[in-house]
């Protein structure tokens, strides 16, 4: 082993692809046994070779190559579990806060009429941006209340071209409303 090590120094390619070799199977193993995801575990090792060639030149105060390869790799397996709990906790940590405030926002009756209006006209916005069709027939639907076979008799239309309507409003509602669907889904739930 210490032919190899004296070899990579030098800067021998020859030696670093033997190490490679021998070594890259066994450490993805190892590292696979920290992370879930198999291509996290190949990056890791990735990373470790690339580390390995990058720093040869320290390499003469290596004793013993194994120890250090398993080494460098279980250290990076957890600095990876390491950053990804941040990560974590960090989203979960943002989405209370969100939440939290929403839940603090609709509490407040003055705020809860106000979030109401400006939902209305959100949602009247996206309406009016509708092709004219789909809104009369998505209007007499929703806010009309007449049934898809009325509509489409009042109309001279097929039922299903009105059911096509309602179909491509309420997809392009979805679309165009996106951000707010969660406090709204909050407003009429709670």
């Amino acid at each position: 082993m210490n032919f190899y090590v004296s070899q990579l120094e030098k800067g021998e390619i020859v030696a670093f692809e033997a190490l490679f070799k021998l070594y890259y199977d066994k450490l993805v193993h190892v590292a696979g046994g920290y992370l879930v995801r198999t291509a996290d575990a190949e990056n890791i090792v990735q990373n470790i070779f690339l580390k390995l060639w990058e720093d040869r030149a320290i390499l003469k105060h290596v004793s013993n190559m194994n120890s250090y390869l398993y080494r460098m790799t279980k250290n990076a397996c957890l600095d990876q579990l390491k950053h990804e709990k941040i990560k974590t906790e960090y989203l979960v940590n943002s989405y209370q806060k969100k939440n939290a405030i929403q839940k603090q926002f609709l509490k407040d009756g003055a705020a809860s009429l106000l979030l109401e209006k400006e939902l209305e006209q959100i949602i009247q916005k996206a309406i009016e941006q509708l092709p004219e069709k789909c809104k009369r027939v998505f209007v007499k639907s929703r806010f009309e209340g007449l049934k898809h076979h009325e509509i489409a008799h009042e109309l001279g239309i097929s039922k299903r071209t009105v059911d096509n309507h309602i179909s491509n409003a309420l997809k392009y509602l979805r679309l165009h409303l996106k951000e707010f669907i969660t406090i709204f889904l909050y407003f009429f739930i709670f």
